[in-house]
């Protein structure tokens, strides 16, 4: 229930009223107040807030009070956030219907109900204290999980602020731009990797073959045993496998080997339900072997006798086969292993862990991420290394082979030279103009940096194979500065530098450095950064002080380059050098 706190000055006097309530009513629900000039509005608002469960009013606008659909204005509504969102996601380019349909139930779930009513355009609605708020709000929320009911995860609070961020990004880069900056880009949120989070989808469990076939053993349901064995053999996505029909399981006529084609996937429609629509991106449409094994599972099971299009797993009438059914089973089989002892009390895998696990086999053998990338159908080769890439033994080997050493000899492991062998592992090597050599575990990595490199300046380069011996002699830093995964790339924006003498005015450098400008950089370049902006203002050893800026954002970019130039200004005439520079001169 709200309650009504009396603010008064230091005379007594009564200056405003204030409804107060938690979200919800409960006692761990978010704080929330409004404030009033007189005392029968406040009674009237506080009857509204109880009436609506302990929640803001439905069209009320902290500050502004009830904006009607009908007598607001149209830049009122236009940029409402609950109208500009909607808006924005409709608009999307090269996004399925399906997807935008995921992001308006996103939306209408988590964001509008704290938003919704909020303009787009203000400051106070969309601050760096508001989207905190939120932030918390969400870290503390539970959502469904099969039949469980767990904390919402870090990487799905991660998803969340991003489309809120990039509504807002929309606001910044209007024409006349709706908002100075982006509040989102002031927030941290929750470390995916943190210690002790409970998510099914960050803390990826792998586990070993005979581990797999502990749980498939238990279930009780042949097609879940099934299901089991072949997520794991294929490594497909849930959608994917459950969307496998007769024809898309066959003999390769070209080489006799089995394979499956992955065509299709399950998608969510407006409105509820499943259709059957194209996978989660080009790349993912393939094709991949599997087994023999797996091959014989699906004969087995009957597949000569099925039609062309039937489901190959099912709800038992021939429809889609729900998660949350395979789930409940899964749940059970997983309880059943670790009571037997066949599956480590420790190790609480889920469904998505076979697909994790399927590629825990792969690189363990010494197949490269490429190949890895190409069979699970990632977009990007940088989303299997995020994921996967400390798992490359190349790297791990090299390093433990140094820290034996070290342990064996008590020398500081980067003062090891590795000893040369016939089947020494290789590093191979690129020497960029201008730039230090750079090191790759994986020769389809280096190749690629190479192809990008030639086509980014026009220059070709050449891979080169060096020994870790060899590597380790020329190289500071050892094997410590060998690429384990592909290098990051990204478009960093650039503005100045403004240089300022003592007295504040400015020496021209060159032409068209107050303009915004944008390169794209390799993570070892001097300006690469993920930050949205980097401000820099610094003297200079010759009695100058220089101001830049550069980072992802543009608009961020120019900003702190003013922020920059100001800085400059205030302490160009304090440079230390200023007065050797002047002796010198005179």
């Amino acid at each position: 229930m709200a309650w009504i706190v009396t603010r008064r000055n230091r005379h007594g006097e009564v200056t405003s009223y204030q409804v107060k309530w938690r979200t919800g009513g409960g006692r761990k629900g978010d704080p929330q107040s409004e404030r009033f000039d007189d005392e029968i509005a406040a009674e009237i608002f506080k009857k509204a807030v109880d009436d609506n469960g302990n929640n803001w009013p439905p069209g009320w606008v902290k500050g502004l009070g009830y904006i009607d659909q009908a007598a607001a204005t149209e830049d009122e509504l236009r940029y409402r956030f609950d109208n500009y969102a909607r808006e924005s996601v409709k608009n999307r380019t090269g996004v399925e219907d399906r997807y935008k349909d995921a992001i308006r139930k996103e939306l209408e779930t988590y964001i509008l109900p704290t938003f919704g009513n909020c303009d787009v355009r203000s400051t106070e609605h969309f601050s760096k204290a508001t989207v905190s708020a939120w932030v918390n709000t969400m870290a503390k929320t539970k959502v469904w999980r099969g039949s469980q009911h767990k904390l919402m995860s870090p990487k799905t609070l991660k998803n969340l602020h991003g489309l809120l961020s990039s509504i807002l990004k929309e606001a910044v880069q209007e024409e006349p731009p709706l908002r100075a900056r982006n509040p989102c880009d002031l927030t941290r949120l929750p470390r995916v990797d943190d210690d002790g989070a409970d998510d099914d989808d960050e803390d990826m469990t792998f586990l070993l073959p005979e581990e797999v076939e502990a749980v498939a053993s238990e279930f009780t349901q042949p097609q879940g045993k099934r299901l089991v064995r072949d997520l794991y053999s294929t490594g497909a996505r849930w959608g994917e496998i459950t969307a496998l029909g007769k024809r898309h399981v066959f003999r390769d006529v070209s080489d006799g080997k089995p394979k499956v084609r992955i065509a299709r996937a399950w998608k969510r429609q407006e409105g509820g339900g499943y259709y059957l629509g194209k996978p989660k991106s080009k790349a993912s449409r393939r094709r991949i072997r599997i087994p023999e094994t797996t091959w014989q599972g699906y004969v087995d099971a009957g597949l000569s006798s099925l039609s062309p299009n039937d489901l190959i797993y099912h709800n038992g009438k021939g429809g889609r086969l729900p998660y949350s059914t395979f789930y409940d089973w899964w749940v059970a089989a997983v309880a059943r292993a670790h009571e037997a002892g066949t599956l480590p009390s420790e190790k609480h895998p889920t469904p998505h862990d076979l697909r994790h696990s399927h590629v825990a086999a792969l690189i363990s053998a010494g197949h490269s991420l490429t190949y890895v990338q190409r069979r699970l159908g990632h977009e990007s080769i940088t989303t299997t290394s995020d994921q996967y890439g400390h798992l490359l033994p190349e790297a791990d080997d090299a390093a433990m082979e140094t820290i034996e050493k070290a342990l064996r000899s008590g020398e500081d492991p980067d003062d090891l030279v590795l000893p040369e062998s016939d089947d020494a592992r290789k590093v191979f090597v690129l020497r960029l103009r201008g730039q230090s050599e750079q090191g790759f575990w994986d020769l389809d990595t280096a190749e690629a940096v190479a192809e990008q490199w030639r086509l980014d300046g026009g220059t070709a380069v050449a891979v080169e194979a060096w020994s870790m011996d060899w590597w380790v002699r020329n190289v500071p830093g050892g094997l410590k500065k060998v690429h384990a995964r592909p290098p990051e790339r990204a478009e960093i924006w650039q503005v100045g530098p403004a240089v300022y003498r003592a007295d504040g005015t400015e020496q021209l450098v060159r032409q068209g450095d107050h303009v915004p400008r944008s390169m794209w950089l390799w993570e070892w370049e001097p300006q690469f950064t993920d930050q949205p902006v980097v401000r820099r203002a610094e003297h200079r050893p010759n009695g100058t002080t220089e101001a830049s800026a550069w980072g992802r954002d543009r608009e961020a970019v120019v900003v702190g380059y003013s922020e920059a130039k100001a800085s400059a200004l205030q302490k160009c005439g304090d440079n230390p050098e200023l007065d050797s520079w002047t002796r010198d001169a005179v």
